[in-house]
């Protein structure tokens, strides 16, 4: 499986792997292949470092989004 990882703000800290063990699959869980995606420009801010971005506060603590 591959991945695109980085540890420290800096396009040069980009690593892409190609060689990421695949997590365990258990019943209650799903395996969703992704063939293409979007970049939004704020991922690429994230990366550079070139400005500090604040995390998504839903992120930091993951709630369970109900009607």
């Amino acid at each position: 499986m591959k991945a695109a990882i980085f540890e420290k703000p800096g396009l040069e800290n980009l690593k892409i792997k190609h060689d990421v063990e695949q997590s365990k699959i258990t019943d209650h869980d799903v395996l969703i292949r992704v063939k293409m995606t979007g970049v939004n420009p704020i991922d690429h801010i994230t990366i550079s470092g070139t400005r500090e971005v604040k995390p998504i506060p839903l992120y930091q603590e993951p709630k369970r989004l109900e009607k």
